[in-house]
């Protein structure tokens, strides 16, 4: 099997900023000083989109152990904003969370021979498939894991704004998909997530990370 942590993000590059460079040398400091090297990897269980492994590690300081990892190809996560201002969320039921909830679009990776597609490719599709709308830019701001104490999967935020209806050939949900368009402004998203009524992080951490963004450019 491939290593799942290969495809793992290069640290940014330095900012000029002394307080998060002194932070990014540590950090390239601990990856040497504290790595674990995967010894033995049992695979456990193989589905649709992850593969769950008992990988037998050994560290820097010569201690062995074991974790239990989940391997993902990796995600997007999609803020799509309209010229008003309000973002375009869905309501999906989440079996693994007892309810439903309140999230910004999101969707896998599609993998072809274990090479996963470029992260734009998915937002765009899963954008028209959970929306019904096409986006004339598409801007990444980011990224973030979701769960690395247990999950490889790494989401890309992408920004997507000249928003217009698919009209001809719309891509639909998944037949597993059961989900509705609710359309919040930008600011009350804020509110929202403050109130505890968006509960989902990878919609939580995008939304602030947008909200940055739009802050910054006087929105």
């Amino acid at each position: 099997m491939a290593n799942p942590f290969a495809n793992r993000r290069p640290r940014p590059a330095p900012t000029g900023r002394p307080a998060l460079d002194a932070i990014l040398t540590e950090l390239a400091t601990a990856d040497i000083e504290l790595e674990e090297r995967v010894v033995r990897r049992e695979e456990i269980y193989r589905g649709r989109y992850v593969v769950v492994e008992k990988d037998a590690i050994l560290r820097s300081d010569g201690f062995q152990s074991s974790r239990d990892v989940i391997v993902h190809h990796g995600a997007v996560v999609i803020a799509p904003l309209d010229a008003a201002g309000q973002l375009l969320l869905v309501v999906q039921y989440r079996l693994a969370g007892n309810g439903a909830m309140l999230e910004l679009p999101a969707g896998s990776l599609e993998a072809h021979d274990g090479v996963a597609e470029e992260p734009e490719a998915t937002a765009r599709r899963e954008l028209e498939e959970e929306t019904g709308y096409r986006a004339g830019k598409m801007e990444r701001l980011g990224g973030y894991y979701s769960a690395p104490g247990f999950l490889t999967e790494y989401l890309s935020l992408f920004l997507a704004t000249d928003l217009a209806p698919a009209l001809r050939d719309r891509l639909g949900p998944d037949e597993d998909e059961r989900i509705r368009l609710v359309r919040l402004h930008w600011r009350d998203a804020i509110e929202a997530i403050e109130a505890g009524i968006i509960e989902d992080s990878k919609s939580i951490a995008g939304i602030l990370m947008l909200a940055r963004r739009l802050e910054a450019r006087g929105l």
